[in-house]
């Protein structure tokens, strides 16, 4: 079955206590977008905002980290383990995606690869290690609200079939632009979860989420 994940970025954040209220009974957790205006040219929230949606709901987290550097953010997360954290391909760092991603599966977390829209899945596929989890990113990463990419629904069947080929188990997470025309083609095409954003944050909330499940 396809999880949700309500990306709060869209979200009204005067009265965010109640837009996790009212959407916790009905999606697999919540979507958190963290830029630090440099990886992208968007600035969000911070370690604190974070650690405090973290006591708001029992649902799981996925944070995406849209930020350069990764490695400094994550120990100062407090999160709950069997929350997500993940970290762009793209981004610079001072580590290697190895001991990244060790870091966060020592704290008991899932560790997730982003990766852009533009940059080759080869990226992904040919890297040294298991992989766990995978954000695929449907827009450029940046901004709510934007257009969902055509090419995307490709590079996720090639992905699924890289994932079938070899007998892997990660999952796959679709982020940007999903809504109620396309989310099905994600599903049918490999998808195991959405990440969604305007098309659940746009009026009613509720009855938006539950076209989605």
């Amino acid at each position: 079955m396809i999880e949700i994940f309500p990306s709060l970025i869209s979200a009204n954040l005067l009265n965010l206590q109640k837009e996790i209220e009212t959407l916790e009974p009905y999606c697999a957790g919540f979507h958190l977008d963290v830029m630090d205006f440099h990886f992208v040219d968007n600035l969000t929230w911070g370690f604190d905002f974070v650690n405090q949606i973290r006591k708001a709901t029992k649902k799981k987290l996925q944070i995406h980290l849209m930020v350069d550097y990764p490695e400094k953010y994550i120990s100062r997360l407090s999160l709950n383990p069997g929350d997500i954290i993940s970290f762009h391909i793209e981004s610079p760092t001072n580590l290697n995606l190895e001991q990244i991603l060790a870091t966060i599966k020592n704290l008991n977390l899932i560790a997730s690869v982003a990766i852009s829209p533009f940059t080759p899945l080869e990226s992904l596929i040919n890297l040294n290690f298991k992989l766990e989890h995978v954000l695929l990113m449907s827009v450029r990463p940046g901004f709510s609200g934007q257009s969902f990419m055509p090419h995307s629904i490709d590079r996720l069947k090639a992905l699924n079939n890289f994932r079938m080929a070899h007998d892997l188990d990660f999952k796959i997470c679709v982020d940007g632009g999903i809504n109620a025309q396309n989310y099905k083609s994600l599903i049918n095409n490999g998808a195991n979860q959405l990440a969604i954003a305007s098309a659940i944050f746009n009026n009613n909330r509720l009855e938006n989420l539950k076209k989605f499940i």
